[in-house]
């Protein structure tokens, strides 16, 4: 018979297992850390770990505080994190109309294409959560999987409804996964992960909206052959460096590969005043070639309902609540380099469909002050 010591004893080691535990999680998620929303999971992580470090040295400890740690949530959160592709954001907040507050969805990946929600309780409980027979008020996985879907058709991203992927730590009753799959929610586990959506790569999209940013790069002579250069400007000395690392061009025109090319005349007013201004003599060529690729179409008359209610700021000016309108009135994808509008804006609530790229700014005429590098 177990003695009450020994009990103790085995109690005191799994806590302390599940300690070492959330360490092992915080540096595994070291290799996301530059995925929003990541350094958050790791402070409530933290918090996990030193709750229990502080009833073990209390002596305080219970197997509650071990059966019902939240270490188990993050231990599952992790795995379904490994097997993700293109994750946009972890533990994010969707507004819904009748929440007050915002629903939290685990996984954002697959550029935003696709929600994960991750459930570790077992399968016994959820069922009877489902039936009805848990506590007064609970509200049930089914309740759940109605909000998630709600949810994501209010939160269009690339003009579509983000899928809705449940995944679970342990097998569910058929009646269960029945009920889930009628409200349009897809399940999966570790062992069977949900599969890929194709049409979450950029290249399926038709029509691609190029603001003032991407038009400047395209034709800027660091993009186009002329990149061994330190310049007088640091940040053009920059832009160079990063170009002879990652070119840019290449991406650009696999980008651009039997797409309907669009800008706004807002777009290409600002882009001709600045070639003109800036740009050399190749640069120039290059922009006139590039303008009659492109359709220009006349500014929107007024602003998409989707993107009316954004706030200015410095981020966020006329000329680009202009352009990003444009780009979703017309439903088209927006690419461009001013990724602090679209963080200011999704920090505001708005997702704005973007494939977003490295800054280029316009160099032929710096050339002449510029030191060129050895070839």
């Amino acid at each position: 018979m177990e003695t009450e010591l020994d009990f103790d004893e085995d109690l005191l080691q799994k806590a302390q297992d599940k300690v070492e535990l959330g360490q092992i999680l915080i540096k595994y998620l070291e290799e996301f850390s530059e995925i929003p929303g990541v350094q958050k999971v790791q402070r409530k992580i933290v918090q996990e770990i030193k709750f229990l470090q502080k009833v073990i040295k209390n002596k305080t400890l219970k197997i509650n505080h071990v059966q019902c740690s939240n270490l188990t949530h993050y231990e599952f959160l992790v795995k379904i994190l490994q097997l993700q592709r293109d994750v946009v954001h972890v533990d994010c907040g969707f507004p819904v109309d009748y929440r007050e507050n915002p629903l939290r969805v685990d996984i954002v990946c697959e550029n935003g294409l696709k929600w994960i929600k991750a459930i570790a309780r077992n399968s016994k409980s959820l069922t009877d959560a489902a039936r009805g027979e848990a506590s007064y008020g609970a509200r049930s996985i089914v309740d759940q999987a109605q909000e998630f879907v709600e949810a994501s058709s209010q939160n269009l991203c690339m003009f579509k409804c983000p899928k809705v992927v449940f995944y679970f730590s342990h097998d569910i009753e058929n009646e269960l996964l029945e009920a889930l799959q009628a409200e349009g929610v897809e399940i999966a586990s570790l062992e069977q992960p949900s599969e890929v959506d194709k049409s979450s790569d950029i290249s399926n999209v038709g029509i691609l909206n190029l603001d003032i940013t991407t038009l400047l790069a395209y034709v800027s002579n660091v993009c186009n052959g002329s990149c061994n250069w330190i310049f007088q400007e640091p940040i053009l000395t920059e832009q160079a460096e990063k170009e002879r690392e990652s070119p840019l061009k290449p991406i650009l025109d696999k980008l651009f590969c039997d797409k309907r090319l669009i800008c706004c005349s807002t777009a290409h007013k600002s882009f001709q005043d600045i070639v003109n201004l800036l740009g050399g003599p190749l640069e120039k060529q290059r922009a006139d070639e590039l303008t009659q690729r492109i359709e220009i179409f006349p500014d929107v008359a007024s602003i998409p309902s989707e993107i009316a209610s954004i706030k200015f700021s410095g981020k966020i000016n006329e000329r680009s609540l202009l352009i990003f309108a444009f780009g979703m009135d017309m439903k088209a994808v927006t690419v461009t380099s001013n990724k602090a509008f679209v963080r200011s804006a999704k920090m505001q609530g708005i997702n704005v469909p973007v494939f977003t790229h490295q800054a280029r700014a316009l160099t032929e005429a710096k050339e002449q002050f510029a030191t060129a590098l050895p070839v």
